[in-house]
Order: structure tokens, then C-alpha cells, then sequence
């Protein structure tokens, strides 16, 4: 019943079936544990934990894997380092469990403690494609490029196969790098592999790689090749040409898009509206700004507001500006 309630998300139900009962033994605390990790409520999965061991109830690789999981989500460094210390380390479990070590290089990654990330990888001896994407990511998003290409040479020496999510993020450290000739060698792997055939997440990374490091013709070829396109592989497009100053190219783009009948989301209008301030197209701005406001978008994300505020006082128009200023909340 509490593993019923709990994976169906009525916790607080779960909650009292779990106090209720006479016995409670570890099957039930993960039970009850696992739901709350499920369903994002991270700070109460570790509270569970520690009631845990309160009540003298040894964790399992089950406990630990949702514990170290919450303490990634919610960036608590100190407690994911607390459960490395006194459950993993003090031997409770094999040092060889690689799905241990995994859930242990995520926590860091997340938590941005990338160079103790890098040691577990670098220690354990059954390392798979699951340990080094975690740690792909962690460099990619901490903007550390080169470190996540050498993590990827290093993979493929290694003998492991690339998969989805290592071919997108690495495609990011390539874009954010400007590494054009590496994201085009990676590029011919996902084709020969047979990646691309209608996986829009690789065909938009890809669009976004070349976007990124400024050429454009690819990018083109890409998107068009692409058997859908949608509003993220549009937008990654749009905000490349914003980001190498080419604004009528990136308009241009934005009105390709609603042509094909795609309604522009927040990451796309932040980005065209940037593009009308880098030219001063004060007419076009205003025109997005009205769509803006008959959407209801202004009022549920205030960084549209800011954009707005941007591109106003870009183009000169500045009471304009300082009206939307005044405005927000």
C-alpha cells in the first residue's frame, strides 16, 4: 500500500499508511523513500533516510541510489558526501557496484564538484557509457569544452560506444567551443552510425552546433533535412544568427518558422527580439511585443519583460523602455 500511494504521488497518504504500521522495516522505508525521490520531493526523501537510521534500519543500494539522486537534485553537496563516506566507503557495499559509482558521479556532477566526479570515473574499473555522459554533461555545463572532448576521446579509446546523449552533449562542447571540424568528424559518426533518421533531439543539436560556430549553410542543410522540424530546432537556428549579429537572417528565420505553422515559444522571442534591437528594427520589436501581450506570455515569464526593456532601449525608444521597466513586479 505505501509503495502503491507513493508511486502514484498521494505521499500524504502514503505517509499515514507508513506511520501506521507496526513494523517497519527497510522494504517499506525505500517504498516510501522512493516515492517522495519520484515525485521531486527531495528534502523529504533525505529526511526519510535519516529517520532511517534513526531507527537503526541498515540502507541498500535501492536507499542509496534515490538518496544520492535527491542530494544531486537539490544541490546538497554536504549530504550526498556524507552518504559517500558513511554507507560506500566504510564497505557496507562492493566498491565494484557500477551503478553505485554512477548515482555517486551524478551527485558530484550536478553539485559541480567535477573534479571529484573525474576521480570516480577515473578509479573504477568497470566504467561504462552511463559514467562518462554523466561526466560529459558536468563539463558541458560548467562550460569546461575541452576537458568534455578529451572525456569523449578517451571513451571511444576505451572501446565504448557513444550513445544519444553522448553525441548531444558533446555536439553542445562543440558549439560552445567553436570546434567545427570536430563537430563535423562527429557529425559523420551519427550518420554512419544510423543515429539521425528521425531523432529531431541529435538533428537539432546539430543545427545548433554549426549555428554556434557560424556556418550557416550547414545549419540550413540540417534543419532541412530534418523529417520534423519543431519550435527548438528553429529557435537553436534564430539564436545563432542573433548570436553572430546576422539580425535580418535570424528574422528572417522566425518568419520561415510560422510560416510552417510553429508557434514561437519564450527561448525563440527572447532571442528575435534581441536580434530587432542588434538592427534597430523598432517596428518589428513592437509587433512581437503585441503578440507578447495577446499570448498572456508577458505576465508568466518576466524574462520576456526584460528582453522587451532590451530591445526597446536598443532601438532608441527609451520611454517605451522605461515604461515596461516600471511595470514589472
Amino acid at each position: 500500500l505505501v509503495h502503491m500511494y507513493a508511486q502514484c504521488g498521494v505521499l500524504t497518504k502514503a505517509q499515514a499508511v507508513f506511520d501506521n504500521l507496526l513494523v517497519r522495516d527497510r522494504i517499506s522505508w525505500n517504498a516510501l523513500l522512493t516515492g517522495y525521490a519520484k515525485h521531486g520531493h527531495n528534502v523529504d526523501a533525505l529526511n526519510c533516510f535519516e529517520e532511517m537510521r534513526v531507527e537503526g534500519i541498515a540502507p541498500d543500494p535501492v536507499t542509496l541510489l534515490c538518496c544520492l539522486k535527491a542530494c544531486g537534485n537539490i544541490g546538497s553537496i554536504v549530504k550526498g558526501e556524507k552518504i559517500h563516506d558513511g554507507s560506500i566507503n566504510k564497505g557496507l557495499f562492493m566498491e565494484k557496484d557500477i551503478m553505485l559509482n554512477n548515482a555517486l558521479v551524478d551527485m558530484y556532477v550536478k553539485c559541480g564538484v567535477l573534479q571529484k566526479a573525474q576521480q570516480l570515473v577515473d578509479e573504477h574499473p568497470d566504467r561504462n557509457v552511463i559514467s562518462w555522459n554523466s561526466l560529459i554533461s558536468g563539463y558541458v555545463q560548467e562550460e569546461q569544452y575541452d576537458e568534455a572532448l578529451n572525456c569523449f576521446d578517451r571513451m571511444q579509446n576505451e572501446g565504448h560506444v557513444p550513445d544519444m546523449v553522448t553525441f548531444t552533449c558533446i555536439l553542445n562542447a562543440c558549439g560552445g567551443k567553436g570546434a567545427f571540424e570536430k563537430g563535423e568528424q562527429i557529425h559523420k559518426e551519427i550518420v554512419n552510425n544510423g543515429l539521425l533518421d528521425k531523432n529531431i533531439v541529435l538533428g537539432t543539436a546539430l543545427v545548433d552546433m554549426y549555428a554556434k560556430c557560424g556556418h550557416f549553410v550547414r545549419a540550413h542543410q540540417v534543419l532541412d533535412q530534418l523529417s520534423v522540424r519543431d519550435v527548438v530546432s528553429w529557435s537553436v537556428l534564430i539564436a545563432g544568427y542573433t548570436l553572430h549579429g546576422q539580425g535580418h537572417d535570424a528574422i528572417n528565420s522566425f518568419d520561415s518558422m510560422q510560416i510552417e505553422g510553429l508557434s514561437p515559444d519564450v527561448v525563440t522571442l527572447i532571442s528575435v527580439l534581441k536580434a530587432c534591437g542588434s538592427i534597430g528594427l523598432l517596428d518589428r520589436g513592437k509587433q512581437i511585443h503585441d503578440d507578447i501581450v495577446t499570448r498572456g506570455l508577458l505576465d508568466r515569464h518576466a524574462i520576456l519583460a526584460n528582453a522587451l526593456v532590451d530591445m526597446y532601449g536598443k532601438c532608441g525608444a527609451l520611454t517605451k523602455a522605461q515604461q515596461i521597466h516600471d511595470q514589472l513586479p
